[in-house]
């Protein structure tokens, strides 16, 4: 193995050069245009760019990179990988949310450089200078023209130690924080990954995910890693049209793409008979699924919804990771499908997974066993490692734990540093999750956990039963919460309507059928109701729904596109009080 990312990847483009290449396909008005660049095109922009940062004096501090599109972001990143600079990945702002998003990480990392297009940089600059930041940060767009000479790039001192990005992470639980991924952690997770998948210079892989989510960046290096071709979309070009992930997969004969468990369901849900009756998907052998809970009725749904287009029924590839561990830490074995167990819901309430056959438990799907990492099961109160099928917080251990968070000694202590009697440090992941035959199933998030009349219930999986009562609500998103009512807890569900499929059924009618399923489903008491418009609920960059910003916007009555409600007074009054 290579001391660095950039080593290895010289090494690649020295092995492939013009016969490997990435391949975006950029939205132009209604079609989608080919833009191709070899792996000889992309190394000459990295070391323009490199180049040209050598000599930036605002470059020994991380650099921002927004883009748009992942083609014009690749070059960029590695330049700043080929100059020894930090590099951060960032959504371009667009919204309220990720333009907050954005200014904190220019203050959190300190960014003096922000890189991007032409397209953006006068926008860019405008709103770097109304946000009082004019003399201290610069916008350069880097896709006019090269910066700087790639002849005259030298290689900087590297090693495994050397930070090459910051991977903030998505803040559904939290305040993002800035990971801090070294060259090490990246070498050692792609090399995991490719052992896992049998990704090797002979593949071809797709994808659509935003680069600037750990998934998506990890997934997009991965064929520089492997000498592997890449074809590729924009997250917005998937979204308006799902279908065109499915035809990337039959055009390029793909072998490998990766996504979060709702693309997986929305593309079966939204796949019609005839945009399947065109394709050959008999050439993907990994459909790596991750980032999320993954739910066995939505691989049961793609396999049939997609075998008649030849989807291989053992292609899934179920995961677990996090950013903090650069992305991958367990997965399932390729070609064969995944561990599914049923156990007793009061059991599991209780933190014990008791197995059960007779239909009537709740069904957990694998995401493998551990991949090259040491990984626990461990109570989170004593720090004790538990046994095989008890529940409590997954901790992990290996070369792709990152080296903690930019500039936060504190709570980089508190998550990496944490002790496992007589066995050293661990990294605190905050997922809760158990060990069944050397498999780890992810049950939630220690912090997301609803303790209703003193039991434990997950909220994705009342989140999904909510999604189940009507169409207008299946395929949204939604979250369930815990509101402390003073003598109790109590359960308020904020689920998005397709009010174009209500279908005669009124909003109320819509809150009783949701209050009578949770409440039978779960047997708790009826939960509150808040139903929102879609893009009512708050979600990261990379789609998860953000339970505590939602709690947060409910008891400030600062709901967004509420359509209906049905709250309790003594829930109303917590309203009136923030």
């Amino acid at each position: 193995m290579y001391p660095d990312f950039v080593s290895h990847v010289r090494a690649q483009v020295g092995a492939h050069g013009d016969t490997r290449s990435y391949t975006y396909h950029r939205e132009v008005g209604l079609d989608l245009v080919e833009e191709v660049l070899s792996f000889r095109e992309i190394d000459r922009r990295a070391r323009a760019t490199a180049a040209w940062l050598s000599q930036r004096p605002e470059a020994d501090r991380p650099v921002l990179l927004l883009y748009l599109d992942s083609i014009d972001f690749l070059p960029a990143f590695l330049g700043c990988l080929y100059a020894g600079v930090v590099a951060v990945p960032a959504p371009l702002p667009h919204d309220q949310q990720s333009t907050q998003r954005v200014a904190g990480v220019l203050d959190d990392a300190d960014i003096g450089l922000v890189l991007t297009t032409s397209a953006y940089a006068e926008l860019l600059t405008a709103w770097i200078a109304d946000n009082g930041r004019a003399e201290t940060v610069s916008c350069v767009s880097t896709d006019a023209d090269e910066l700087g000479d790639a002849d005259a790039w030298r290689m900087p001192d590297l090693d495994g130690r050397t930070v090459a990005f910051l991977q903030y992470t998505s803040g559904s639980t939290s305040e993002p924080k800035g990971v801090m991924v070294t060259h090490g952690n990246l070498l050692h997770n792609e090399a995991t990954i490719s052992a896992t998948v049998g990704f090797d210079d002979a593949a071809t892989g797709v994808s659509w995910l935003p680069h600037f989510h750990d998934m998506g960046l990890i997934s997009m290096l991965l064929p520089l890693y492997a000498g592997a071709d890449a074809a590729f979309i924009s997250p917005l070009a998937f979204l308006k049209r799902p279908v065109r992930w499915l035809e990337l997969i039959d055009r390029y004969r793909a072998e490998f793409t990766v996504a979060p468990n709702f693309a997986y369901e929305l593309v079966a849900r939204r796949a019609t008979d005839e945009q399947l009756a065109g394709l050959d998907l008999s050439s993907l052998r990994v459909a790596l699924n991750g980032a999320e809970p993954i739910r066995s009725r939505t691989l049961d749904a793609v396999i049939e919804r997609l075998g008649t287009a030849g989807f291989p029924p053992h292609a899934f590839v179920t995961g677990y990771g996090m950013a903090e561990v650069t992305l991958l830490a367990t997965a399932s074995r390729a070609g064969e499908p995944p561990v599914r167990i049923d156990v007793d819901a009061a059991a599991l309430e209780r933190n014990v997974a008791v197995l059960t056959t007779d239909g009537t438990g709740v069904r957990l799907v694998s995401s493998g066993p551990p991949r090259d990492l040491d990984i626990r099961i461990v109570d989170p109160d004593t720090g004790i490692a538990l046994p095989d099928n008890r529940v409590g917080e997954i901790w992990v251990r290996g070369a792709s734990v990152t080296a903690g968070y930019w500039n936060r000694p504190e709570e980089t202590a508190e998550t990496f540093g944490a002790e496992l009697a007589g066995e050293g440090t661990y990294l605190r992941t905050g997922d809760l999750g158990l060990r069944h035959h050397c498999h780890i199933f992810v049950t939630g998030r220690l912090k997301d956990l609803l303790i209703i009349n003193g039991r434990n219930l997950y909220p994705q999986d009342i989140e999904e039963v909510v999604r189940d009562v009507h169409p207008a609500l299946a395929g949204t998103a939604g979250v369930a919460l815990s509101i402390d009512a003073g003598r109790q807890e109590r359960l308020l569900v904020i689920q998005e309507v397709r009010t174009a499929l209500l279908d005669g059924i009124t909003l109320a009618e819509v809150t009783s059928l949701i209050k009578v399923a949770v409440s039978r489903h779960f047997e708790v008491p009826a939960p509150d109701v808040v139903l929102v418009d879609r893009r009512g609920v708050h979600r990261t960059t990379s789609g998860k729904v953000q339970r505590r910003l939602m709690r947060k916007s409910f008891l400030e009555n600062r709901i967004h596109a509420l359509l209906h409600e049905d709250i309790a007074t003594t829930v109303q009054r917590l309203r009136g009080a923030a």
